[in-house]
């Protein structure tokens, strides 16, 4: 099959077309011929070599953990069956800028009819970051009040629209450009960070989630709730420091690792059903452009998802 592959740690030239082996759908799991795959962060730092003391230096690799396709092998005990389209977050291993994906039945989930497979793609990683994180929270409940910084990008926009769907009251960050943006994806307030602090504003919350990881626990503390928590998407030894001291006070820090899961991806499909969530997609590329996807994403001024479009 062809795959857009990278040989070595680098910039976006690193991503090339090249022939790989076949993945195997055994196991309990199922293959799925990609028509879509989603460009999250993750992604160019795993390329850019930023994250090599998780993911290790064995090349040639694959990126990629979000997919939309349709079932081309599957087990005949599968609740799926050639032919259904279907998405799913891959785990760690990824392998998704690629023809086929072979991927554990549990992961995968069936993509609802009204939406398309650039969609589907830009859904699983970011949603479900943006879910597991409420979770862990324990945000979930009617009321509660959230921030989110970030709130235009990948899983902030996600985020948003998740946490209006659960009924809490939503606080948005974002820049200039995109307060209009935040504003129509459902947040009941926009804060613009170049005109405005967000944690000097006088406003309490029982959550603040750092979709972007461009503040910080010791920052947001002033501006928690009793027993509120911060979370953000990427841990650093300052919130490693803060951590250990969460069973001490009542205001607690916290990062979200997001883990593939079929269950989740169920509803977040039936929010999508409902109407009460949207993948934004701010641009798509054939798959063999990767490299320029991963550059304009770098620029950290997308709006929504980028997604890669098979064309192999």
């Amino acid at each position: 099959m062809k795959a857009l592959v990278i040989n070595q740690f680098g910039g976006p030239e690193r991503l090339q077309v090249s022939d790989y082996a076949m993945p195997s759908s055994k196991r309990r799991g199922v293959l799925i011929r990609v028509h879509a795959a989603g460009v999250n962060p993750v992604d160019y730092k795993i390329r850019n070599g930023s994250m090599k003391w998780i993911t290790g230096r064995k090349f040639p690799r694959i990126l990629g953990f979000d997919v939309a396709g349709t079932i081309e092998q599957a087990d005949s005990g599968s609740k799926h069956k050639p032919g259904d389209r279907v998405f799913a977050m891959l785990p760690f291993t990824g392998g998704g800028y690629a023809e086929f994906v072979a991927v554990a039945e549990k992961y995968v989930y069936s993509i609802p009819k009204m939406i398309s497979y650039e969609e589907a793609a830009a859904t699983p990683l970011a949603a479900l970051t943006a879910y597991q994180a409420f979770l862990k929270t324990n945000s979930l409940e009617a009321g509660k009040k959230v921030l989110i910084n970030g709130a235009s990008g990948g899983v902030g926009s996600f985020a948003v629209q998740i946490a209006r769907a659960m009924g809490l009251e939503v606080t948005a960050v974002t820049s200039s450009k995109n307060v209009e943006f935040a504003a129509q994806l459902g947040a009941h307030r926009v804060i613009d960070y170049t005109r405005e602090d967000f944690t000097k504003t006088g406003l309490r919350f029982d959550t603040v989630f750092d979709a972007v990881a461009k503040s910080s626990f010791p920052k947001c503390k002033g501006i928690l709730n009793k027993n509120g928590q911060y979370i953000t998407t990427v841990p650093n030894n300052g919130l490693f420091r803060h951590m250990p001291a969460n069973f001490l006070r009542s205001k607690k820090a916290s990062y979200i690792l997001v883990k593939p899961s079929g269950g989740d991806l169920a509803i977040i499909a039936d929010l999508i059903e409902k109407g009460q969530v949207k993948a934004v997609v701010e641009k798509t590329y054939p798959m063999d452009e990767g490299g320029a996807a991963h550059q304009l994403l770098e620029s950290q001024r997308v709006r929504g998802k980028l997604v890669l479009v098979n064309t192999f």
